[in-house]
C-alpha cells in the first residue's frame, strides 16, 4: 500500500518517471566520466535486497526532457530499526543526481529543483524527521549538494583513502607504505592470488561461506549476495581470491567499480590468519586490475579519526589504518543533514 502511494507521489512531479534498466544504463553511458558505484542501477538493487527484511521500496528515477532519458537518481526507503522510515541512495545518505553530458544547465536547474520538492513531500508522506546528503564527486561539490547547502542544520566532513590509478603501477607500488611491499611479494609467493571477472557460482558460493564463517552468523539476506554475484556478471564488479597449496580458500574481496571509480565492498579472511598478508595480496592484485578497466581511482576505504562525528571502534581504526598503507591520496567528502519533519 505505502509503496504504491510513494510511486504515485513520484509520478506527481515526474510523470515520465520509470524503472527501465536499459533507459537507465543509455544515462550512464552519455555520461562524463564521474559516475560513482551508488549510481550504477544494480547497486541499487543490492541495497533493495540488502535492507529486504525493513520493507524496503526503490523509487528511484529516470528523468526525461523531451521524451529523452536524460539523467537518473538512485533512491530507496526501508524502515530501521525503530520502524521510522529512512530516506537514501544507499542505506544512509543521498546522493547527487547525473545527467547526460551537454544536457542544458537549464533543464538541469529544472529538474534538481523538482527533485528537491518529490524528496520534500515523500519525507513528509514518511514523517521522515531529517536526511542526510552526501557529495560523491571528490573534488567539487554538486549544485544538488549545494541546493540543500542552503537549509542544512549540520555540515560536517569525512575523509577517504584514494589511490590515483592514472599513476603507473610501478610509481603506485613506491608510495605503499614501506612495510608493505616485501609483504605483498611475500604473499603472491605464498599463496595463489587470482582476479576472477567471471567466477563460478560454486566458487562464489566458496567466498560466501567463508564470509558466513568468519562472521559466525548470517549477516544479509541471501538475495543481496544473489545481486552481487549479478554485478560481477554485468561486469560491475569482480573478485580476488586466495587459496593455500591445499586449494583452500583462505581469503577474498568483492571490488565494485563504474568508469570513474573502484571501491572496496567486502571482505572475508580466516581468522587464524590475521597475522598473515592475506589482505595484502587481494589490495595488490585489486588496484591492478582496476587500473586495467580504465578506472580513475579506488577509494579503499574512509580514513577514521577519532574526532569523526561517528566515533569510529578501535577495529575500525585499526583497519582504516591498515588501508591508509595502500592510499596515494586522501581527500575529504562533504555531508549534510537536513531537519524536514516536525
Amino acid at each position: 500500500m505505502i509503496e504504491k502511494q510513494l510511486l504515485q507521489i513520484t509520478r506527481e512531479f515526474f510523470p515520465s518517471s520509470s524503472i527501465d534498466i536499459n533507459e537507465w544504463q543509455s544515462v550512464l553511458e552519455q555520461c562524463k566520466k564521474d559516475i560513482s558505484i551508488y549510481h550504477l542501477f544494480s547497486t541499487t538493487e543490492y541495497f533493495v535486497a540488502y535492507y529486504s527484511k525493513n520493507n524496503a521500496i526503490n523509487l528511484s528515477i529516470i528523468f526525461y526532457d523531451n521524451k529523452k532519458a536524460v539523467g537518473i537518481m538512485p533512491l530507496i526507503t526501508y524502515q530501521n530499526l525503530e520502524q521510522e522510515w529512512v530516506l537514501s541512495s544507499n542505506g544512509v545518505e543521498i546522493v547527487e543526481p547525473i545527467f547526460i553530458q551537454n544536457l542544458p544547465r537549464k533543464v538541469k536547474n529544472r529538474i534538481e529543483v523538482k527533485l528537491h520538492d518529490l524528496i520534500l513531500e515523500l519525507t513528509r508522506k514518511l514523517k521522515i524527521k531529517q536526511c542526510q546528503f552526501t557529495n560523491m564527486d571528490y573534488f567539487q561539490l554538486s549544485s544538488w549538494y549545494l541546493i540543500w547547502a542552503n537549509t542544512a542544520t549540520e555540515i560536517f566532513s569525512t575523509h577517504h583513502l584514494l589511490v590515483d590509478l592514472s599513476l603507473p603501477i610501478d610509481q603506485i607500488r613506491l608510495k605503499f607504505r614501506k612495510s608493505f611491499k616485501p609483504l605483498v611479494n611475500k604473499a603472491i609467493r605464498e599463496w595463489v592470488v587470482e582476479v576472477h571477472n567471471h567466477p563460478s557460482e560454486e566458487l562464489f558460493e566458496e567466498f560466501r561461506l567463508l564470509h558466513r564463517k568468519v562472521a559466525g552468523k548470517v549477516t544479509r539476506p541471501i538475495d543481496s549476495w544473489r545481486i552481487q554475484k549479478k554485478q560481477i556478471d554485468l561486469a560491475e564488479s569482480f573478485i580476488v581470491t586466495v587459496h593455500d597449496k591445499l586449494n583452500t580458500m583462505i581469503g577474498c574481496g568483492l571490488f565494485v567499480y563504474s568508469g570513474y571509480q573502484g571501491m572496496y565492498s567486502v571482505g572475508a579472511y580466516k581468522r587464524e590468519l590475521f597475522d598473515k598478508p592475506i589482505g595484502h595480496a587481494v589490495q595488490m592484485r585489486a588496484i591492478e586490475s582496476l587500473k586495467q578497466k580504465g578506472c580513475l581511482w579506488y577509494e579503499i576505504g574512509q580514513k577514521h579519526l577519532a574526532v569523526d562525528k561517528i566515533k569510529p571502534t578501535d577495529k575500525e581504526l585499526s583497519i582504516s589504518h591498515f588501508k591508509e598503507g595502500f592510499s596515494t591520496r586522501i581527500v575529504a567528502r562533504q555531508h549534510l543533514i537536513v531537519k524536514i519533519y516536525s
